[in-house]
């Protein structure tokens, strides 16, 4: 379990995720001067061990809110469960209770899971105070099902030690990730095959990731394993570019805000939504030949790509406080 605390009293919000990855419940709970718990129990990523996982992290989700009692909630999906025992507290303590809902939590992305419990997301989504989203198309999805639906994307972060890529010979990219299904990794291991002049670091548990992909990849792509939260900061803003790329169409990668935030060229698919949320990037077609014109242009445009990367953050966090005063209405008591 992960924690941020916001001191020893109730806490004014609490974020809560299952989840390996804490970034952005932690961010957001900051931002809103609340705390973040985020669970997964046990280390496991063995599918048939997964029931066991959710069990012990409902136990430790329950006795969490019983003992912190937060005085509003958000709670990521997927997976569900701990937006069901969420809403009960919230019900309970009658608090404000707010459901993140990432684009798998729709049944997208190949999550089966949450393709089975859609009735169950609908029938939560319409008695929660909103639903936080990542795009217009899913904002369209819930308020269909007469939830109200707010889109909130990253806020900044403050972490990390490196102020900006070391002088190298060789441009180095940061393909970010956890080796997810919607992680086009074969792609981004065959476009590194294609550019050979340019080096590819990858994260993200090497548990999951297939091994004869990672024995097939070329010498100028390395395998970083998990970083923890400083470390894998410190990666972005020692890269001379970052790769954020998936396949899921609703998708807005985390990853790709950190770049900005981190004033790193980005390289990101051709899609109207990442056209317009990030206007200074690369944006490339989905197959190996495309990512391997992205990773060209790195090379060849290194220094006027990074030029507007000021540009981009100062759109960002205007865009960002924005969303923020309506994530502050949003948790305040009525």
């Amino acid at each position: 379990m992960r924690a941020r605390p916001s001191g020893a009293g109730r806490p004014s919000v609490a974020f809560i995720a299952w989840t390996p990855a804490p970034g952005r419940a932690i961010d957001i709970a900051d931002a809103l001067g609340g705390e973040a718990r985020t669970f997964q129990s046990l280390g496991i990523v063995d599918k048939r061990l997964v029931p066991l996982r959710y069990l012990v992290d409902a136990v430790l989700t329950s006795w969490y809110l019983v003992t912190r009692r937060p005085r509003a909630l958000i709670v990521t999906h997927p997976p569900l469960f701990p937006a069901l025992i969420g809403y009960a507290y919230a019900r309970v303590a009658r608090t404000p209770f707010v459901l993140d809902s990432h684009p798998t939590a729709f049944g997208l992305a190949r999550d089966r899971l949450s393709e089975c419990l859609l009735p169950v997301h609908r029938w939560l989504a319409r008695r929660v105070r909103a639903v936080l989203v990542t795009g217009d198309e899913l904002r369209d999805i819930a308020e269909s099902w007469g939830a109200r639906a707010v889109v909130v994307h990253e806020p900044p972060a403050n972490r990390g030690h490196a102020s900006g890529p070391p002088t190298r010979e060789r441009p180095l990219i940061l393909f970010p990730g956890r080796f997810a299904g919607d992680e086009p990794v074969a792609e981004v291991i065959e476009a590194a095959r294609m550019v050979p002049q340019v080096d590819v670091n990858m994260t993200g548990d090497l548990r999951l990731c297939p091994r004869e992909l990672r024995e097939g990849a070329p010498s100028n792509v390395a395998f970083l394993g998990l970083l923890s939260l400083n470390d894998f900061a410190d990666a972005i803003r020692g890269a001379d570019a970052v790769l954020s790329l998936s396949t899921e169409s609703s998708s807005v990668m985390r990853t790709a805000y950190e770049a900005v935030y981190a004033e790193r060229p980005l390289v990101t698919f051709d899609r109207p939504t990442l056209r317009e949320l990030f206007p200074y990037a690369i944006h490339v077609s989905i197959d190996a030949g495309g990512i391997a014109t992205g990773l060209r242009a790195v090379e060849q445009r290194g220094e006027a790509l990074l030029s507007t990367a000021p540009q981009a953050r100062v759109l960002q966090e205007d865009r960002w406080q924005a969303q923020l005063l309506t994530l502050r209405s949003l948790i305040a008591p009525r």
